[in-house]
């Protein structure tokens, strides 16, 4: 017998004459019984054949690219006359030889890349196909097509579906459309586990912080023990999101049971379950409770630099700078190491509420003049990415020469978000001066730092500009894409059309 998620819409009223958590359990020991996706049946209706074959053309298109073409093999024909036609002299292979061997050298080393690129590309397709399928056909229906080809969506396929089915909860107001989508993410958990995969934050993650936002108490347990029997190393972690739900619902017996448990226990065994309590609570705005867990509770002993940091940065959101400075002496006294307490510093500072870019920085610096340490690289770029945020590209610029200037190196990746948010701010301009940067501190760069360059050119009609980018990227030995001189031809026929 077929039976499929939908066969719960047609006992929908079985639900609304009991609790929200009794239906959960009807629904996924009735889904589990026998309705499983290899017994799936695809069948596609008469009337939905253009729309079908339209959206197959797209899937295809997706997982072969466009530059693909399948022709038909060439058979293999005995025609002697035009085999000795086809035969070369000797002569003609010993003049060559060299040459074809230089040839294959290069050859050899350019299919290497292209077989790396190439599967590369071809993750990226496979993933965006199993999005493409799951919005055409559903996701329990893509994950049985999947099955039939042979191909398993992989953790990332799971995820995003995952992912779609939370934000079609998130759009219904519907209830009977949310448990269908619940019970469809509770299914894509259990195929998980069946198919070796282990359960982690990145995939129920969505999935929790749904049910938080949404005040569902017996949803929440619910999901949590199916988490907690697929990975019972997941207990301690799920501590976190259980706090962020008792604070959401504003469960005061609740939240003041779980600080007693913080204060009162020290022992090894729940130290990472209090820690994950107490970064939750670092979260809120209960101030009062923070102070009093952190006259107790030894920062230096987390279990990472991560958690010290999100500590500094509820210290900063509620303004509790002689708390902070305490703390920060202390790690200094402790011979803590150094790089870590500038970050600490940074991770302050840029969650101050309510300050000027130029009084976040006076503050960063007045700290690490009181603790007599030097910023270091990471720290820096906390303090550029919060001006990018803020959309103060110059100031971020000042920043970068002044790192600069004190021997310290900027990352690709944050040369990459100024420049995006040049492009947001429509500072066309600075492209110059983050150029003249990178020349004069030999910043490390790439092909998408300069095609981003040459995009901000263009957007200022600076065709000259635009091919210098080409010119310095020889010198650097990086080989320009077909797609920036595409790009850059492109701008001078427009230029040209509009005189």
């Amino acid at each position: 017998m077929r039976h499929s998620y939908f066969s719960y819409v047609r006992n929908v009223t079985r639900f609304r004459s009991r609790s929200r958590s009794a239906a959960y359990s009807s629904f996924f020991s009735e889904f589990d019984g026998d309705s499983t996706l290899a017994s799936l049946k695809l069948k596609q209706s008469p009337a939905s054949d253009d729309s079908s074959n339209v959206a197959f053309k797209k899937i295809s298109s997706i997982y072969y690219g466009d530059s693909i073409s399948v022709k038909k093999p060439i058979s293999k024909r005995n025609d002697n006359t035009k085999e000795s036609q086809s035969q070369p002299g000797i002569s003609w292979l010993s003049n060559i030889y060299n040459n074809n061997l230089l040839l294959q050298r290069k050859g050899h080393s350019r299919k290497k890349k292209q077989k790396h690129l190439f599967e590369f590309s071809q993750e990226n397709r496979f993933n965006k196909l199993v999005r493409i399928c799951a919005k055409v056909l559903g996701p329990e229906a893509t994950i049985a097509l999947f099955g039939k080809v042979g191909r398993d969506p992989g953790i990332k396929g799971y995820n995003a579906l995952i992912e779609m089915c939370i934000e079609k909860a998130r759009e219904s107001s519907d209830e009977d459309i949310v448990i269908e989508e619940l019970g469809k993410v509770f299914h894509l958990f259990k195929l998980m586990g069946e198919r070796g995969f282990r359960l982690e934050e990145q995939s129920y993650r969505p999935l929790l912080l749904y049910t938080i936002d949404m005040c569902m108490v017996e949803e929440f347990h619910f999901f949590c023990d199916a988490i907690k029997d697929q990975n019972a190393s997941l207990i301690t972690r799920l501590g976190y999101y259980e706090m962020m739900l008792w604070l959401r619902v504003n469960n005061e017996e609740k939240i003041q049971e779980i600080c007693n448990l913080i204060a009162e226990n020290d022992g090894e065994e729940t130290s990472d379950l209090r820690e994950n309590y107490f970064l939750a609570l670092c979260e809120s705005e209960r101030k009062k409770e923070i102070l009093e867990l952190l006259e107790i509770i030894d920062i230096k002993k987390l279990s990472s630099v991560e958690s010290v940091e999100k500590i500094f940065q509820a210290l900063g959101r509620h303004q509790l700078e002689p708390v902070a400075e305490n703390f920060l002496l202390d790690f200094k006294t402790s011979d803590y190491e150094t790089n870590n307490i500038t970050n600490f510093i940074a991770s302050y500072a840029v969650s101050i509420p309510d300050l000027l870019v130029e009084n976040v920085i006076t503050k960063f610096k007045d700290l690490h003049q009181t603790l007599e340490v030097s910023p270091s690289s990471s720290s820096y770029e906390k303090l550029i990415l919060h001006c990018c945020t803020l959309r103060e590209v110059r100031v971020a610029l000042d920043i970068v020469g002044e790192m600069c200037e004190g021997g310290l190196t900027l990352s690709n990746e944050m040369l990459q978000s100024i420049l995006q948010t040049c492009e947001e701010t429509s500072e066309y301009n600075l492209v110059h001066r983050i150029f003249s940067t990178i020349r004069q501190y030999n910043l490390e760069t790439n092909d998408k730092t300069f095609r981003c360059m040459i995009d901000l050119f263009l957007k200022m009609k600076d065709l000259e500009g635009a091919y210098r980018m080409l010119d310095e990227m020889g010198e650097l030995n990086l080989k320009p894409s077909a797609s920036m001189y595409n790009t850059i031809m492109a701008e001078c026929f427009r230029e040209v059309m509009f005189r």
